[in-house]
């Protein structure tokens, strides 16, 4: 059945205003038993009835996370494809539901145990607790649809609202209330309004990238996924549609994301059990940026959940979070898998594209579609409301366990000399860089002869003084392969000008993600080369010691978080770093020579086995 379009009629409003007119409630209201719902007492003006059952009005369902439809006798509760209805003087359980002053009240016990609650009752402080039976929990997440339904569009407002609630690890819980030992996450649901009986539908998942906000509900690519849900889409391919994303909290490592993404196969599977029609060999996922990199992920660990995955300028690997995506299990899987990126992308690089697709077909995989086109982070046109594109038709088109059709490598890319990342760009000058590394896997071996050439010509530390009192924030992110010296990497310039003699801190922002303030941690399993290109340096250290001298910010640096967690927003301290931080200080000369400071880092992690991850990047000053 049709998960019906939930617009609340009753409310804890209308008991009140009841009692105002004077109606009368049931006598026994006088020794009214108690309810509880996980710990906290409802005002539900409830009555035991002559069956000696525990009578509530229709509206205990915003205290159970239920939708409630009523219409003068009768009510409809209802959860994710899960209904009951209940009518005065019909039969429910065992007593009956029942009209009392205009009110209809059901039966507490009936009503809990359908929708996955249970009911203690204590006789002596006359009061009924009802807890959830397990966990996951799914609820109607009333606040966020109340809250930003005014910013909704049409197309989104027919989507439904759910909190899931399910047990992580305490060590690793940081979301909601820290360590509490139950995750949280919030999704979207659109059921297809035209459902044949005897029919199996699909569903597409859609994942938001980390973006700038916690709430997914202000998610761009989440809320562009809504596309699937235009008349234009329905008409052709009726469908579920999930939106859904991982909050910012959850993202400090690696084990703790991955219990997140598991959990979203489990929705999946919930709404599936739940409808009863989804289409099991036709369930897709699909996402940008960090939501393309989950699509990956899910498509990892639950690699038989899936008929096909659409990527959007993402990336497998999140070295700086401590692992890799399980490439063996997609390519093992059967996920037809089809890869888009822009080849002037400032936030994840190309060659994260080209590391995918060599990666899997280097495992026999050959079910996969490469597209690399001139554009940035996001193929906006990707989907669209009026006409299905045929990157939506593709992804409709695959059944699990059946090979794409065709899985050309489709490149309308540009020269080495175009690309904005800095393996290219920025070491153009490195001979032979782009054939010795053709956009690579993302392991490499210990010695890289690529680099090698950058350290050959490189500068020597020079003798003499450095250091003015003056020091530079700014920051990189490990994975950041751009040629920008900053976090803004929307800057097509990004110059900053320091005095001869100035150091500058380079806050390591990578870390802060992945590793919190544990720098034993990222000591242990990073090592970090650096290679002086232009100008004079007397030192460069590696460390998290907080800053003795206070710290300049260029005007030019957002200090936002760019796009990604940040667990001790050091950078928003006034004046020093926390010492907790990874940070790199480079101190340049007092004679400076030249009037360009540019140093190549190479930061370096051991996989085992004899593989490394490797992530360059170049900063650069105007040295005055």
């Amino acid at each position: 059945m049709k998960n019906m379009k939930l617009f609340r009629k009753l409310t804890a409003l209308s008991l009140t205003a009841a009692l105002s007119a004077g109606m009368v409630l049931p006598a026994s209201a006088a020794s009214a038993p108690a309810v509880q719902v996980g710990g906290g007492t409802v005002d539900t003006s409830a009555y035991i009835n002559a069956d000696s059952r525990t009578m509530v009005p229709v509206t205990i369902a915003e205290a159970l996370g239920l939708d409630c439809t009523a219409d003068g006798d009768s009510a409809t509760f209802s959860l994710c494809g899960r209904s009951q209805t209940y009518s005065a003087g019909t039969a429910a359980g065992d007593t009956t539901a029942a009209l009392q002053n205009g009110q209809l009240y059901v039966p507490l016990y009936h009503l809990a145990e359908t929708f996955g609650y249970q009911v203690s009752w204590d006789g002596a402080a006359r009061t009924a607790s009802l807890d959830r039976q397990a966990y996951p929990a799914l609820s109607v997440d009333t606040e966020n649809r109340a809250s930003f339904a005014a910013g909704e569009t049409a197309l989104q407002s027919g989507f439904d609202w759910y909190t899931w609630t399910f047990q992580i690890d305490p060590a690793m819980d940081t979301v909601g209330t820290a360590g509490d030992g139950l995750g949280l996450l919030r999704f979207r649901l659109y059921v297809p309004e035209h459902i044949q009986e005897g029919e199996d539908y699909p569903l597409v998942a859609t994942l938001g990238g980390l973006g700038s906000t916690n709430s997914f509900a202000n998610n761009g690519y989440a809320s562009r996924g809504s596309a699937f849900a235009s008349d234009a889409f329905q008409a052709e391919h009726p469908c579920y549609v999930l939106n859904i994303t991982v909050p910012y909290e959850a993202c400090v490592n690696y084990e703790a994301e991955l219990a997140y993404i598991y959990q979203f196969g489990e929705i999946i599977r919930t709404i599936a059990e739940s409808y009863g029609n989804v289409d099991m060999d036709r369930i897709y996922a699909t996402g940008h940026s960090q939501g393309a990199g989950w699509s990956y992920e899910l498509a990892s660990v639950q690699p038989e959940l899936l008929a096909a995955i659409l990527i959007n300028a993402g990336t497998t690997v999140h070295t700086t979070w401590g692992n890799q995506c399980d490439m063996q299990a997609i390519a093992d899987s059967g996920v037809n898998v089809y890869i888009w990126h822009g080849y002037e992308d400032p936030y994840i690089p190309v060659n994260e594209a080209y590391r995918a697709f060599n990666t899997l077909t280097s495992l026999g995989m050959t079910n996969l579609v490469l597209e690399i086109q001139q554009g940035g982070h996001c193929k906006s046109d990707m989907f669209s409301d009026s006409v299905p594109t045929s990157y939506m038709e593709w992804l409709f088109d695959q059944v699990k366990g059946v090979p794409c059709t065709a899985s050309p490598t489709v490149t309308t890319e540009g020269t080495p000399a175009d690309y904005d990342w800095a393996g290219v760009q920025v070491l153009s000058s490195v001979e032979g860089w782009a054939e010795a590394n053709p956009y690579s896997s993302w392991t490499e071996p210990a010695d890289n002869a690529t680099w090698d050439q950058v350290m050959a010509g490189a500068n020597a530390l020079v003798q003499g003084e450095g250091g003015t009192g003056k020091t530079w924030l700014s920051k990189v992110r490990i994975g950041d392969e751009t040629a920008t010296s900053y976090d803004d990497a929307t800057q097509d310039t990004p110059v900053v000008t320091i005095q001869a003699g100035d150091s500058v801190a380079v806050t390591v922002q990578g870390y802060t993600g992945g590793y919190g303030d544990d720098w034993d941690a990222f000591d242990q399993e990073w090592d970090v080369e650096w290679a002086v290109l232009e100008g004079s340096v007397t030192d460069i250290q590696l460390t998290h010691e907080a800053s003795e001298t206070p710290l300049l910010r260029p005007a030019t640096v957002s200090l936002a978080n760019g796009g990604g967690p940040n667990v001790n927003n050091s950078l928003y301290n006034e004046n020093t770093l926390d010492g907790n931080q990874v940070y790199i200080k480079i101190d340049t000369a007092q004679d400076f020579q030249g009037d360009s400071l540019k140093v190549a880092l190479r930061f370096i992690r051991d996989l085992g086995q004899g593989e490394y991850a490797s992530y360059w990047h170049v900063i650069q000053y105007q040295v005055q």
